[in-house]
């Protein structure tokens, strides 16, 4: 194996440092010095006493996957240059990709949003219907096997085991060929593979990249493909978005599967779903019909709620039911009611005339918003919204205080759920003081609450978050089915103990169902 860099291969590609290595060769930094530009170059290294008769179908095999890629010309598949034989093997000179895999960005960062994930499997599915057009199957569709540029271009590279239809298998009899944990059923039973089994492969790529997984990885590659046969993915930890099309990619049967046509409509919407939660232009107005009839006066709430980001799993009852309501009010107490900021201290009117014994404190305002989700809440008033997968928000305009209701689908253990979110916190934050935790009833769910101060850091922080001040931050986690919800309120310290109105109100009004 080549071990040094600044080596000539068939005199022309200078080797300029490793890149990877695996199983089948070394990917380098190469320079084509008659072009002058950037390659990656394959080095395919054979095993050592590798009979002559298996040597010479291993270098068939890569001038084949050569010959198969470069037939490919589309965005989302790597480029291949050219092929050469140096040293009694054979190298491939490709387009140099200077990003990660989306197995290493899964691995580095965590799973990828429902957006990113979809318009990867576009991307991806995209570069497999124009090989399959072609008559190629890639073989290996895998995290690992996908490039992630910095402009969000996924990359389908690796077609070394590759086949085009209608050429007689390169592999030997028997010999199953990918990687076990996200191959198609009917692959692993040796029967007839098309292009359904490569679109198995994306919906197990799309469900590690949701998870950091294979739906069938085991540890072991005959518990693995045992699973793969006989046993159903878990979605537990699935955003019930993405379950549509991964169950149809995920049919052990490739002719129950979905077409390339339809999972790509069904991944075109999942990523045009991120929205605002709210149109600052339709806002309440006073009196009247319609929409205005969604605004309720705060009602005051015997419950204490503890700070903003609370976990919570339950199911509540709906707005109508257990939302607080307007009540009547007396004849003095009747003019239209205005938002008054939480930051401001009301003042009673002053009126030349007596006035009956009615004190009218103003209070925000809310106003009641469903989720496509399917939750509701009374949210706050002419905050600014925005929805973004599992997680929705909405931010005081001075940008002093804010509220969030995140689902989480990969824990449904309210104590997992505080430890994870503290851990979080403490590498944003700094001063980090735990103010409470307590378990309380929830409209007869108990859930488990974390108040808690911080100073915001200088990197890391939310985009309404100004480093350097104190927050106070009230967290409840609650479990409703398989589903946990984390509702989070957040203001600056000093503004605390104005908030509570508005925050005991709003997290109260949170409702699971319908």
């Amino acid at each position: 194996m080549v071990s040094d860099s600044n080596r000539l291969i068939a005199r022309r590609y200078e080797l300029v440092r490793e890149l990877g290595r695996g199983g089948m060769g070394v990917v380098w930094e190469g320079r084509d010095t008659l072009l002058n530009r950037q390659v990656a170059i394959k080095e395919v290294v054979l095993p050592e006493g590798l009979p002559a008769g298996d040597r010479e179908r291993q270098l068939m095999r890569t001038v084949r996957e050569a010959r198969t890629a470069a037939k490919l010309n589309h965005p989302g598949v790597v480029a291949v240059y050219d092929v050469v034989e140096e040293g009694g093997r054979p190298w491939i000179v490709m387009e140099l990709l200077s990003c990660p895999t989306i197995e290493q960005v899964v691995l580095g960062t965590g799973a990828l949003p429902i957006r990113e994930a979809a318009d990867v499997g576009r991307q991806v599915l995209s570069a497999l219907r124009a090989a399959h057009e072609a008559g190629i199957l890639h073989r290996d569709v895998k995290p690992s096997n996908i490039l992630m540029t910095e402009d969000g271009r996924a990359v389908l590279t690796d077609f070394g085991i590759a086949t085009v239809e209608g050429d007689a298998s390169l592999t030997r009899t028997g010999m199953v060929t990918g990687s076990p944990s996200f191959l198609a059923p009917e692959r692993v039973r040796a029967d007839a593979a098309g292009p359904a089994s490569d679109l198995w492969s994306l919906g197990a790529t799309l469900y590690a990249c949701l998870v950091g997984r294979s739906p069938f990885e085991r540890g072991e590659a005959m518990a693995t493909l045992n699973a793969l046969l006989n046993e159903e993915p878990d979605y537990r930890r699935i955003p019930p978005a993405m379950h549509p099309v991964l169950r149809g990619l995920l049919q052990k049967e490739p002719e129950h599967r979905l077409s390339a046509e339809e999972a790509d409509r069904l991944l075109t919407e999942l990523a045009a779903t991120s929205r605002p939660a709210y149109d600052d232009a339709d806002e309440p107005r006073r009196g009247g019909g319609g929409r205005g009839r969604t605004l309720l006066a705060a009602a005051t709430v015997a419950v204490v709620v503890i700070g903003a980001g609370t976990f919570g799993y339950f199911r509540f009852a709906t707005p109508a039911e257990g939302a607080p309501r307007a009540s009547a009010a007396p004849a003095a107490a009747t003019a239209p009611l205005t938002p008054v900021p939480e930051s401001a201290t009301p003042t009673p009117s002053v009126t030349p005339t007596p006035r009956p014994s009615v004190t009218r404190v103003a209070a925000p305002l809310v106003r009641a918003w469903r989720s496509p989700d399917g939750w509701s809440i009374l949210r706050p008033y002419g905050w600014r919204g925005a929805r973004r997968e599992a997680y929705t928000e909405w931010t005081r305009r001075d940008r002093g205080a804010h509220f969030g209701v995140q689902a989480v689908y990969s824990s449904t253990d309210p104590s997992e759920l505080m430890i994870t979110t503290r851990d979080e916190l403490r590498q944003s934050a700094e001063d980090v003081v735990t103010r409470g935790r307590r378990t309380v009833d929830h409209q007869g769910v108990k859930a488990l609450e974390w108040e808690v101060t911080y100073t915001a850091g200088a990197e890391g922080g939310a985009p309404w978050i100004t480093p350097g001040a104190r927050y106070r931050e009230l967290r409840r986690a609650v479990v409703v089915g398989d589903t946990a919800y984390v509702l989070s309120w957040t203001v600056a310290e000093g503004q605390w103990a104005r908030s509570q109105r508005l925050m005991r109100q709003v997290i109260n009004s949170f409702t699971v169902g319908a």
